[in-house]
């Protein structure tokens, strides 16, 4: 008894979509969490100049009272 087993290797074609979607599945979370990462970092940047912002404006608000109360 004869029996026929055919089996079928992916072309080039197939090859290249394989890989691309391997690549894609792999790369865009890595590039996802590079983006959140360096976002984390420049708002955390930002928050300590905006600290140092209010700390001048209280500074100065602090002086304009001292003088309205000696006048």
């Amino acid at each position: 008894m004869l029996a026929l087993i055919a089996t079928t290797f992916p072309g080039v074609a197939e090859l290249v979509v394989i890989f691309l979607l391997m690549v894609v599945t792999t790369a865009v979370p890595i590039l996802v969490v590079i983006w959140f990462a360096r976002k984390t970092l420049e708002n955390k940047r930002e928050n300590v100049r905006l600290r140092l912002e209010v700390g001048k404006l209280a500074d100065e608000l602090e002086q304009v009272r001292r003088q309205q109360r000696s006048e």
